[in-house]
């Protein structure tokens, strides 16, 4: 329902439906009246209302005052001291605060770096066509198997189905379409605009770069990529291993990326900018990562036994096949750290240890990735933090007491008095990445701060006229996911520049929601089917090889988290439903307020003892979430695909046609004075007829 904001009509919203929740136990008319008047306010947010909603609050105000309900009073000052911001809200539909009227994306979408339709795609692999799921996913990353794989799934975090049971297994989702859709002819490819006659070269094949040039691409544009490694693929290649990331899939949808006409040309360094000016290039992208190892003042740290984290893995996914001794340790506590650990195991390393200053708790890295490193007998040393290394292989450490301070900055603070020491092998430092700029050092224009290039965020441009940059080398190591985003950004900016629009005020594109139909599943299932878990190799059968080390979800499983997902595109949570419901004395139906703020529905069994099957919830379901199907004499009231009541309805006595539920008819008859019509069971169309011939016949 939302979190108190700065808008006070949204703020009474917000107030008188906690005053509902509240008074669940109060009696029915207390009920209805309080459900009344938070349905009026809420449609006034929606952009749903009249003026002359105005008056009946007002009167419906007063009522709740004298029977001193909370939200009275805050309701009738708000409507007498801000009147005009009720006025705006209904004749203009605006919100100073910029919080009514606007379209609420699910959760999942919002989290995910790069803006996909989460619950669209995931519904089409229920409906089993996979491939309209990768048409979806592609419109907003061009890589959907390799972040099916990899990704840090924020989504997960985000999806409202936590506060049931468990998120939706979003992530290897988008493996089981990709995997599908490959094995049956490979992507779709995008429509392509017509031949701009601009060209562009992207500096750095990673994950931002291939993404720019994706998406230029289909504007029509002609892009070089120049990549100073032999295969292209930047960390995603080398920084990741095979066991998580294997080359075949990587490579598959780098070549779907060379099908839109992108050029990408390998072994190519680029030592000053400077070479590319004059080669009839229209716009430069820099997207050249973060590939090297953070270098720390530690005594030790260039013996020969002390390796690079990044360098290490880059020699590994090179073919070097480089050996370790028994004993490794591993300084740091991020994905990269667990990566060189996991590698280590694999390159001879018997006793593999991972030393860091964060507690478990506070450790950057994935918790699925710590728990796969346990799982292969790999040793976390939490809370230490390095002081020096000797030429015999003994790691000294101080104890860590605070990594970050109470502002949440990194400001790590030691007991100098509380020492230990690691013995090892073999040291490898994967405390952090850095970006090599030495092809900027000539360069004057483009600035840089802490080893990072400046840009305007909003445009992705450097200071230097036609150059721009994005992902890990603007803002430090991130996620695959994160710039995919980056690079998407920038070839919407750099499109914008080389079309002559304005830089960075783009409007994203404005998409259907809840265009892909709901599954049709039932309550049962909706309710009660558990997450399923991803299938893994074993740690004894991995540890010396890099097969995969999951296996991937199969069919089933995605169908049935197809299932699970609660289709929060479509609902988006505005309580409508159950406070109409609320208001005529139904109760049938309630939706839950997350942690983040927002409803939900996942009560799919409560309406089936509640529900008379009015219609009044669909009726008023701004988004269509809610529909009413009747079908040989049955009323199913169906939420986002699943009937979540099916009761049956009454027969008209002259016609033969079914034309109410049962429970509603009976409540009618038990509200309404005695009735003739409600007594011999008429549908309305019969009951007009019978009156016509009635008069006409006096006539």
């Amino acid at each position: 329902m939302g979190s108190i904001s700065e808008c006070i009509v949204d703020r009474v919203r917000h107030g008188l439906y906690q005053d509902w929740l509240a008074a669940e136990d109060k009696n029915l008319d207390f009920r209805k009246r309080l459900a009344k008047v938070t349905r009026l306010v809420t449609e006034i947010t929606l952009g749903r209302g009249s003026l002359s909603y105005l008056p009946t609050l007002e009167a419906l105000g007063q009522e709740m005052m004298e029977k001193q309900v909370p939200g009275a009073k805050t309701l009738l000052s708000s409507l007498r001291n801000f009147k005009a911001q009720w006025q705006i809200h209904i004749e203009k539909q605006e919100c100073s605060a910029k919080v009514c009227f606007q379209p609420q994306p699910p959760p999942c979408q919002v989290a995910c770096p790069a803006g996909i339709e989460i619950p669209g795609f995931m519904a089409q692999i229920g409906h089993g066509k996979h491939r309209a799921a990768i048409e979806i996913i592609t419109r907003d990353n061009p890589f959907p198997y390799v972040c099916g794989l990899i990704c840090p799934a924020p989504c997960e975090e985000a999806c409202l189905r936590n506060d049931l049971d468990q998120p939706v297994s979003i992530r290897p989702m988008k493996a089981v379409a990709a995997k599908n859709t490959l094995l049956k002819a490979g992507y779709s490819l995008p429509a392509l605009s017509q031949p701009s006659g601009k060209k562009v070269v992207v500096v750095g094949s990673g994950p931002a770069g291939l993404t720019a040039a994706f998406f230029l691409a289909q504007k029509g544009h002609q892009v070089d990529v120049m990549e100073s490694q032999k295969e292209p693929g930047g960390m995603l290649r080398y920084g990741i291993p095979e066991y998580r990331l294997p080359n075949r899939i990587l490579d598959q949808e780098i070549d779907w990326i060379k099908q839109l006409g992108v050029n990408i040309i390998t072994e190519r360094e680029i030592n000053h900018l400077n070479q590319l000016y004059g080669q009839d290039y229209d716009a430069i992208f820099l997207s050249l990562g973060t590939q090297l190892t953070r270098s720390i003042p530690l005594e030790g740290r260039d013996l020969p036994f002390v390796w690079g984290g990044i360098e290490f893995l880059k020699k590994v996914s090179q073919g070097e096949n480089p050996r370790v001794g028994p004993g490794v340790t591993v300084i740091g506590g991020g994905n990269v750290a667990i990566d060189v650990a996991m590698t280590a195991l694999r390159q001879g390393g018997r006793q593999v240890s991972l030393v860091c200053l964060e507690n478990r708790e506070e450790m950057p890295a994935s918790p699925h990735e710590v728990e796969m490193a346990l799982e292969e007998g790999i040793v976390i040393h939490n809370s230490w933090g390095p002081l020096s290394i000797s030429e015999k292989g003994e790691f000294k450490c101080k104890s860590c007491v605070q990594v970050f301070d109470d502002q949440g900055r990194f400001n790590p603070e030691f007991d100098e008095s509380t020492t230990t020491t690691f013995e090892a092998d073999h040291l490898i430092l994967a405390i952090g990445q850095a970006a090599d700029l030495s092809c900027l050092e000539d360069d004057s224009i483009i600035e840089i701060q802490q080893g990072l290039i400046c840009i305007n965020k909003k445009s992705a441009a450097t200071a230097k006229s036609s150059v721009f940059a994005g992902g890990d080398v603007v803002h430090g190591p991130n996620t695959a996911v994160e710039a995919v985003k980056a690079g998407k950004e920038a070839a919407v900016s750099i499109n914008a520049y080389l079309s002559g629009d304005t830089v960075g005020n783009s409007k994203p594109v404005d998409r259907k929601v809840g265009e892909v139909p709901s599954l049709r599943t039932n309550i049962e299932e909706r309710t009660f089917l558990k997450r399923s878990d991803m299938p893994t190799l074993e740690p004894v059968k991995r540890q010396d090889n890099y097969q995969p080390i999951e296996l991937g979800l199969t069919d089933e499983m995605a169908l049935d988290e197809a299932k699970r997902c609660l289709r929060c595109d479509i609902c988006n949570g505005c309580g409508l439903c159950e406070l109409v419901c609320s208001e005529i004395g139904g109760e049938a139906l309630r939706l839950k307020e997350t942690k983040a703020g927002r409803l939900v529905y996942h009560h799919f069994q409560r309406p089936n003892e509640n529900c008379i099957g009015c219609g009044a919830c669909a009726e008023i379901c701004p988004t269509g979430a809610i529909k009413i199907v009747d079908q040989r004499a049955v009323r199913s009231t169906v939420f986002t695909g699943s009937a979540v009541c099916e009761q049956d309805m009454t027969i008209c006595n002259s016609c033969g046609k079914p034309y109410i539920a049962r429970r509603h008819l009976e409540q009618l008859k038990d509200q309404l004075p005695a009735s003739t019509i409600l007594d011999v069971p008429v549908c309305p169309d019969c009951a007009r007829r019978q009156h016509a011939r009635k008069f006409s016949s006096l006539a």
